[in-house]
């Protein structure tokens, strides 16, 4: 994997809800770039732009006063998974997306050169971790929306293709130290993908 990120890079920090997030200050983040939210984040938060494609929480966001013009919901075609994941024809189903891989493809369209993802815990070979959210049970986000650990392996080789798409672009996440150790995932491409603790990832952004 790579160093550390590159503090003159054009950057934007993608907030997933995994429940690794929950100590980092998100109000400091915008120091150092743009922040991209996902779904009930703006709850807690209003990030610079907000992300979602379960239509319940579309509902629901466009009828807060999170600001519309920062909430972005995708065309339907990128609501699901790319067939060419799976060498499919274009016309058959394949599973959704998830709002966290839809931010960062948002991210990378507004040409940021540096993406650095927060609270993707199903990056995580863990079963208790790569599941967690920090909105789990409340409004929509109840048993139907729960992820499943073959969901988390899945996910992988969605990012694992989606970087290899984006080879100018570098992608850095950050994961939980659990005691005994982190297991993470093996990601395809070493080249533009690093991988930050917290210990490490709070000393570059203070």
């Amino acid at each position: 994997m790579m160093n550390v990120p590159n503090l003159n890079k054009k950057t934007a920090f993608v907030i997933g809800n995994g429940k690794s997030r929950e100590n980092v200050q998100l109000e400091n983040l915008r120091n150092y770039g743009t922040v991209f939210g996902c779904n009930a984040l703006y709850r807690d938060w209003y990030p610079d732009y907000l992300v979602a494609i379960d239509p319940d929480m579309i509902g629901e966001i466009e009828n807060s006063d999170f600001p519309k013009e920062r909430f972005i919901v995708p065309p339907l075609d990128e609501q699901y998974e790319p067939p060419e994941i799976y060498s499919l024809p274009a016309n058959v189903s394949t599973p959704r997306s998830n709002a966290g891989m839809n931010a960062m493809s948002e991210a990378v369209k507004m040409g940021f050169e540096q993406l650095v993802m927060i609270g993707f815990d199903f990056i995580v070979a863990s079963e208790d971790v790569s599941m967690s959210n920090v909105y789990a049970d409340t409004v929509n986000y109840g048993p139907e929306t729960k992820t499943s650990f073959h969901d988390a392996a899945r996910r992988m080789h969605y990012l694992n293709w989606f970087v290899d798409q984006h080879e100018n672009v570098d992608f850095y996440f950050t994961y939980p130290t659990i005691e005994g150790g982190t297991t993470i995932w093996e990601f395809a491409c070493e080249k533009t993908v690093g991988g930050l603790n917290f210990e490490e990832f709070h000393k570059i952004y203070k």
